[in-house]
């Protein structure tokens, strides 16, 4: 008596892509949902424990707000070239420049 076989074999490609996609979310899976238990973080991070420390929290705020309109200005800096060797030109001369 012979086997009844898949419609995609493991050795083809959607049968490959298949294996992946099982292996890879087999957590998620909701046959497999209750095989493994639940883990807890074994330590929150540092802002998540004691509140944090304001003033770190207000500078890292500010710094990632002067990066984002840094990155404004430059993006807006090479929007205004006219074809792809000036958009080149900008970018290699903004690579170049110095930040401070």
């Amino acid at each position: 008596m012979q086997g009844r076989s898949h419609p995609f074999p493991e050795n083809s490609l959607v049968g490959s892509c298949i294996k992946l996609a099982q292996t890879t979310f087999f957590q998620e899976l909701p046959a497999n949902v209750g095989t493994l238990p639940a883990k807890a973080p074994a330590t929150f991070p540092a802002s998540k424990q004691d509140g944090g420390n304001v003033f770190a929290r207000c500078a890292e705020a500010l710094e990632n707000w002067l990066h984002r309109q840094q990155l404004k200005e430059r993006e807006a800096y090479v929007a205004q070239s006219h074809d792809i060797f000036e958009v080149e030109r900008r970018v290699r001369d903004l690579d170049r420049r110095a930040y401070y």
